[in-house]
């Protein structure tokens, strides 16, 4: 099955209405929310009323923008966007925030969302910060994850310890690729990376706020290639596996 997610909405009116628009079209099947932004209170009810399925879209690198957030909560996050940078998933610099701190976090994010959205479908996190090892230890084991970001040369690879434990807990699909390297007019592999798809759970994560990723994201390519495959959302991948 492949899933075609939309990251970022709720952060900015510019970053919402493209994933309303190209669900509509049928060319992105879920997407990602993050919560005391700009668009939060807009995004939301967008959702519901078009039925988009939606998970929360963890952020701990960038500062809430959002109208009437209290000033505790913003303190609590400037502190980690201190601590977690845009490459921290990488595990190589071995940040340790405070392990409370980081858990009131994330506890407030998952709250905030399921009263805004309602229950999420899968939690990932903006710059890939769901993976760091210190914010793995504070996930709820409930909710499906997205995989570590793949290249589609390495979709045949062994899969590493890492990706392997993540599953295991987690579940969530099988493999993840930036829509960047996939599609060929963004300088991608080619389409045909989708067939992974056939027999696979593949997610392509895709940024619609982006010209470049939105006009490919309505080519006919894409939208032929989507025709040939079962396209859908982590809660219909929970689905198959029930």
């Amino acid at each position: 099955m492949l899933i075609v997610n939309a990251d970022d909405f709720g952060a900015s009116p510019n970053a919402s209405d493209p994933v309303v628009e190209l669900f509509a079209r049928g060319v992105v099947s879920s997407a990602s929310a993050m919560v005391r932004m700009q668009d939060t209170a807009r995004a939301a009810p967008l959702a519901r009323e078009h039925g988009i399925p939606t998970g929360l879209h963890l952020n701990l690198t960038l500062p809430f923008n959002g109208p009437a957030v209290p000033a505790p909560t913003r303190e609590r996050q400037r502190r980690l966007t201190e601590t977690f940078g845009r490459e921290s998933w990488l595990g190589a610099r071995h940040e340790k925030p405070d392990a409370q701190l980081l858990a009131d976090v994330i506890e407030d994010q998952l709250e905030c969302f399921r009263e805004a959205f309602g229950e999420p479908t899968h939690l990932d996190g903006h710059h890939h910060i769901h993976v760091h090892p210190a914010v793995l230890d504070q996930l709820p084991d409930e909710l499906p994850i997205r995989p570590i970001l793949s290249t589609p040369s390495q979709a045949d690879a062994k899969p590493s310890t890492r990706q392997r434990d993540l599953r295991r807990r987690f579940g969530g699909p099988e493999l993840c690729f930036a829509f960047e390297h996939v599609h060929p007019s963004l300088g991608g592999d080619g389409l045909e990376v989708l067939d992974h798809a056939l027999a696979r759970s593949l997610e392509i994560m895709v940024h619609p706020q982006q010209e470049r990723e939105r006009s490919a994201l309505c080519s006919s390519q894409w939208r032929a290639a989507l025709d040939a495959l079962r396209v859908g959302s982590y809660a219909d991948l929970a689905l198959l596996r029930e």
